[in-house]
């Protein structure tokens, strides 16, 4: 019976520590429903001076019923700044579903490459390669897919390219 209690106990406190906070959730909600072209790095600080790690709040907005899509977009972009592994599945998970709204399939794709291809292009390029023929997401796939393509990257991830391109050169010319 002690052995029931403590591990309820446990699984309660566990529960309780990841469950998301209701206020906070709610101003993200506010910050990414408003109307109008917001910079997705304005974005970004907005919903960082509310939580510092917001991924888990972004993913469940993203699945909310009966939010915007384009809220919902907004959400799956965040995302690529916090390229974790539930991201990651996430993401992975909404580009595959073909009953998605073909917005957030394309916005997932987008936020699964720019997340994740400084960390593991080779994988996110044999993903996304699947969907390349796509009826509804295979053109923006494919463009994703581009090496030329890299105007939509995070600005962050843009400079972290330019800095391995600049060592690189030094390494090549010294």
């Amino acid at each position: 019976m002690l052995k029931l209690i403590i591990t309820l106990l446990l699984l309660q406190t566990a529960l309780f520590a990841e469950s998301l906070d209701p206020n906070r959730y709610q101003k993200i909600k506010r910050i990414l429903s408003q109307t109008g072209h917001m910079e997705l790095e304005v974005m970004k600080q907005s919903v960082e001076s509310i939580v510092s790690y917001p991924a888990p709040y972004l993913r469940t907005l993203s699945e909310e019923q009966g939010v915007r899509i384009y809220v919902k977009e907004r959400s799956l972009m965040l995302l690529s700044y916090y390229p974790d592994g539930e991201s990651e599945t996430l993401l992975k998970s909404n580009v595959a579903n073909q009953s998605l709204h073909p917005s957030l399939r394309t916005f997932s794709a987008r936020s699964y490459r720019d997340g994740f291809v400084g960390k593991k292009a080779d994988q996110v390029n044999a993903y996304l390669n699947q969907y390349r023929n796509d009826a509804k997401i295979g053109s923006a796939v494919r463009t994703l897919l581009d090496p030329k393509f890299k105007k939509n990257l995070n600005p962050s991830l843009e400079k972290q390219n330019e800095a391995e391109s600049i060592k690189l050169k030094k390494k090549i010319n010294p």
